[in-house]
């Protein structure tokens, strides 16, 4: 029985299995099929329009143009980042002790030097009490026997042993008060309460944070970007930083980026600053940033809906006066970068060309055209 429900859950993962990859096939099958039929439309456009001179005078297709001129094109990448802070500081305590008492409370600002925690001390000042009476009574002992050595009168051994109980109780006494003082945590900055991880009465482990402080006034944005970009973004260069959370878009700069690939993930960190003067921004908040990584001042650029592709080839229809005849004419040409629904043409087309931008989907190479209202109400249509 059990053998037969293998074989069963087998035979499902055969058949699965088959299913699956005969769908991929057929999709595969069915992308090539396009391909060929869009190749051979596009023949047979050719081939009317060359062979059926009558049949094309009686085709006129209206078209609307555009004409392609040098101007300046940019091309944009966005990315995600998040804010943070250069002074996020979880402070710990240095020694373990139960919590007596949080001066603070989250969202409380703090300047540098302030009491925030105070942990139990005191067995530490017992013993600081204690010491101190001890070290009274042997101070007096070393007078005493200072006086008398310079006297000459008593042993040595007596005047230094003296001494050296005075001494060694001072570095004692030392020790305790840098305990006891390492019992109260103080915030190493100006800053706000942004977190408390202990509770009064509970106890507090040496080494772990206990409250953190964030410095809103040293905010920045840091993202990661793919290392295709390294060459073309800079530190200084402009960037747009849109924090959807508070619906606010800033005009900034880049002020660093870093030169090493990160090997896991293939990507290198910018940072971008963020004024004091800006109000709401929070840590962890995220943030949208646009990058300018390319400019040409000389682009010639055209719709990107106008390139039509063919056998891995680009092309695009432009107008030519053929004895006094406006014919469509298809031109092969090679594309840059895209943004904004317009693409950048590299080769293929020359200033002061006209490009057809409407009414080219149905052309044939040397179909005649006509520019009219007629095409214009269909836009708006």
């Amino acid at each position: 029985m059990k053998k037969m429900k293998i074989f069963v859950w087998f035979l499902i993962f055969i058949i699965v299995s088959c299913g699956t990859h005969n769908k991929q096939e057929q999709l595969e099958k069915l992308i090539e099929q396009r391909n060929q039929l869009n190749e051979k439309i596009e023949r047979l456009k050719d081939e009317i329009a060359k062979e059926d001179e009558k049949l094309q005078d009686g085709r006129i297709a209206y078209v609307n143009i555009q004409q392609v001129n040098p101007r300046e094109f940019k091309h944009f990448i966005k990315i995600q980042g998040s804010i943070e802070s250069d002074r996020n500081i979880l402070i710990p305590p240095k020694i373990s002790g139960i919590v007596k008492k949080i001066h603070v409370k989250k969202g409380d600002r703090v300047k540098k030097g302030q009491l925030l925690v105070e942990l139990d001390g005191s067995i530490l000042e017992r013993s600081i009490d204690e010491l101190k009476t001890n070290l009274e009574l042997a101070k007096t002992i070393y007078e005493r026997r200072a006086r008398l050595w310079e006297k000459n009168i008593g042993s040595e051994i007596e005047y230094l042993q003296a001494k050296n109980n005075k001494e060694s109780l001072e570095k004692r006494l030392a020790t305790l008060e840098e305990q006891y003082r390492q019992t109260k945590l103080y915030s190493p900055i100006n800053g706000t309460v942004d977190e408390i991880l202990i509770k009064e009465g509970e106890s507090a482990s040496a080494g772990f944070g206990a409250i953190r402080i964030v410095q809103l006034s040293a905010l920045k944005v840091k993202a990661s970007l793919s290392e295709k970009y390294i060459s073309n973004v800079k530190k200084n260069d402009s960037v747009k930083v849109f924090i959807p959370t508070i619906d606010k878009e800033l005009n900034l700069t880049i002020n660093a980026v870093s030169q090493v690939i990160d090997a896991k993930n293939r990507t290198f960190n910018i940072e971008i600053d963020i004024p004091e003067s800006i109000k709401g921004v929070k840590p962890n908040m995220m943030a949208e940033i646009t990058i300018n990584d390319y400019t040409n001042k000389q682009a010639l650029t055209v719709p990107q809906k106008v390139i039509r592709r063919i056998s891995g080839k680009e092309f695009l229809f432009v107008v030519e006066n053929e004895d006094g005849t406006m014919v469509a004419r298809k031109r092969m040409v090679k594309t840059g970068k895209a943004y904004g629904g317009q693409v950048e043409i590299l080769s293929g087309l020359e200033p002061g060309e006209s490009v057809i931008t409407f009414g080219y989907q149905d052309l044939a190479d040397g179909q005649r055209i006509a520019i009219g209202e007629k095409i214009y109400k269909t836009e708006e249509k």
